[in-house]
């Protein structure tokens, strides 16, 4: 399927490399106030270990283009690709202008969505890196956190935690599974469409591209009364009570893209995404219809100053099977994969892979605020959520400015 993408985004790209050219990652005061009040942190730089400031630099994808450019598949090429074609990845989109995710009808079946696996980049925890292997070791400055058991979050999940929920996506290797949380939005407030989760879970890092067929299932088993093989509807109100949506755009870090991958290296501490999402059925907005969404602190403190973090998700790997919510919480530690390099969050965590991209979040003022998302983990005592700092701020801020 080679000409598929290539015909319909030619232009799209070349219009994308030239607004680049002249984009910043300064944010202007403008963006400022668009994005919302955010706590400011106090938290001081370590002058051996980076706290979780990132570098900056502008991430590419989600930038509003000039009318006309074709953004998605159509015509020929959209049948083809509905009728099969989205399953040959021989021609992989790599580049972050290359995203298109066209909806097919019915395509997430029970046995689709029971097959689907779960997959986390792996982590070590304690061993001195550069960062600069394959492999995710870390030394860890504030020490090794506690294995703690997740626990089951308590149903109705749209009473106890409304902005979750579960993302399907299709990859090489076939269904897949991650978690994610609607978001606000500052170009509609009060009106959201869109949703927080892991750069690993929309694409496959360096040598990779864009998974297919990704869809957000928000409070997905809402009453936590079935199992994966139970599920004979997947568009039954006990199921998909805000129905399924459809992400027609994804945003993640350059750095993810250039540099990430599922054996965990120090790209995860870019490892995140938003998305921009449709109903299958027009209506309203998916904030409207959920009546909730997490505002993004970006900056929070660093992990070393946290004392009551929560972690959300739907773990799919053994014990777990992927159909129930589960979180962890307390304090973190910081989870160092390079110098330079931004710390994650970490925390004592059972939850394995199926919870990738699920939301971290704690309280300010009242008030509760995402903060990161799930990354990587050992799939046994901890996981970890990059800090959200300038380039997070970025990829959120492109996703809104794409839909204004």
């Amino acid at each position: 399927m080679p000409s598929i993408r290539s015909r319909s985004l030619a232009a799209a790209a070349a219009v994308i490399a030239a607004i680049m050219v002249t984009t910043t990652a300064c944010d202007s005061k403008k963006d400022d106030d668009a994005a919302g009040s955010q706590p400011t942190s106090s938290a001081q730089a370590d002058k051996n270990v980076d706290t979780g400031d990132d570098d900056g630099s502008t991430s590419l994808g989600g930038y509003k283009l000039p009318a006309g450019i074709p953004t998605d598949l159509s015509g020929d090429a959209l049948d083809k690709w509905k009728n099969g074609g989205w399953k040959d990845f021989g021609d992989w989109a790599s580049k972050a202008e290359d995203f298109a995710n066209p909806y097919i009808k019915d395509f997430w079946t029970p046995e689709r969505m029971a097959q689907a696996k779960a997959s986390i980049p792996v982590a070590q925890a304690g061993s001195t890196s550069s960062g600069s292997g394959s492999s995710a070791t870390s030394y860890l400055p504030d020490g090794k956190v506690k294995r703690k058991a997740a626990t089951k979050v308590k149903a109705t999940y749209h009473h106890y935690a409304p902005p979750v929920g579960k993302l399907f996506f299709t990859s090489p290797q076939g269904s897949m599974v991650c978690s994610a949380a609607v978001v606000t939005d500052p170009a509609h407030p009060g009106k959201s469409n869109m949703v927080w989760t892991a750069g690993h879970c929309v694409h496959a890092g360096k040598g990779g591209g864009w998974y297919r067929n990704i869809a957000f299932v928000p409070s997905f088993n809402n009453g936590a009364k079935l199992s994966n093989r139970q599920i004979t509807d997947p568009r039954a109100k006990s199921v998909s009570p805000y129905g399924i949506w459809w992400a027609n755009w994804a945003t993640t870090s350059s750095q993810w893209i250039a540099g990430g991958g599922h054996q965990g290296n120090a790209a995860a501490g870019y490892d995140y995404a938003v998305l921009h999402v449709k109903p299958e059925n027009g209506g309203k907005s998916l904030q409207e219809r959920l009546g909730s969404a997490l505002p993004v602190w970006f900056n929070a403190p660093a992990a070393n100053k946290v004392k009551n973090m929560k972690v959300r998700g739907y773990p799919a790997e053994a014990p777990y099977d992927g159909s129930k919510m589960y979180d962890c919480r307390g304090a973190t530690k910081r989870f160092v994969l390079a110098r330079n390099v931004p710390a994650q969050f970490m925390i004592g965590c059972t939850m394995n892979g199926g919870a990738s991209g699920g939301p971290w979040f704690m309280s300010h003022n009242g008030r509760t605020y995402l903060v990161s998302n799930n990354s990587l983990s050992d799939r046994k005592s901890f996981i970890t959520g990059p800090r959200l700092g300038k380039n997070a701020k970025q990829v959120y801020l492109a996703t809104s400015r794409k839909f204004k």
